[in-house]
């Protein structure tokens, strides 16, 4: 009987440690059936490679997936690096040119490494340019810290300065793993970097150290 309720007990705390490990974690995390891939090279710095959600938003990367399959990134640069947030890459879009319609991506969150597109009111997105989140947990505590110090909270930004509606989960779920959450609902979420985060810390250290360093996309091959 001892023995019984050893098994009982050793089986029922796997079970809740299997739970816990995935129950909570996001989405766009977790590799998906559906997904697809690019690889960002970056002369002189690297790859990073993202997972896609056509699932989620079949328009947007069916649109960059066709733009890169016919090279039109190709010899771009990342343009705009703002430091310890985000890093846009692509072409500088004057408003002209074809757009997309943004689609189901409620699920997909601006998190640590998410690929995305400017939102705008209509719906309707351009993918000729495109940006990285690279704000990390780290960043994102040291200005949680410098709101409390202003008698703020973290939901006081989000909501009243961008008129965000976060969950509080969800709130916990940036404190986890990092990004914007400011930017939840006001841009497209499509992609999701996996491998190589690594390349945009060297980029920020590059011009840190040389403001005037171009950063020219060589190539993005899709799967």
């Amino acid at each position: 009987m001892k023995k019984l309720v050893v098994y009982i007990l050793t089986a029922l705390f796997l079970l809740s440690g299997c739970s816990a490990d995935t129950k909570d974690i996001p989405m766009q995390l977790v590799k998906q059936e559906d997904q697809r891939l690019a690889r960002i090279n970056i002369r002189d710095f690297g790859s990073v490679t993202f997972r896609l959600f056509p699932g989620r938003e079949p328009a947007v990367v069916n649109d960059f997936i066709r733009r890169c399959n016919t090279g039109f990134y190709n010899g771009s640069s990342f343009f705009n690096v703002i430091d310890d947030y985000l890093i846009m890459g692509g072409i500088e879009s004057e408003g002209a040119g074809d757009k997309v319609k943004a689609g189901d991506g409620d699920a997909l969150y601006p998190f640590t490494g998410a690929l995305c597109v400017n939102k705008p009111v209509d719906g309707m997105c351009r993918t000729d340019s495109f940006f990285v989140i690279t704000l990390d947990k780290d960043q994102l505590a040291n200005i949680e810290e410098l709101l409390q110090y202003k008698g703020y909270t973290l939901d006081d930004y989000v909501r009243f300065g961008y008129k965000t509606e976060l969950s509080t989960g969800e709130v916990d779920l940036f404190t986890e793993y990092g990004g914007a959450p400011w930017l939840t609902g006001h841009v497209v979420v499509f992609g999701q970097a996996i491998e190589g985060m690594e390349v945009f810390d060297a980029i920020r250290e590059a011009l840190s150290l040389d403001s005037e360093t171009e950063v020219v996309i060589e190539s993005i091959e899709t799967d």
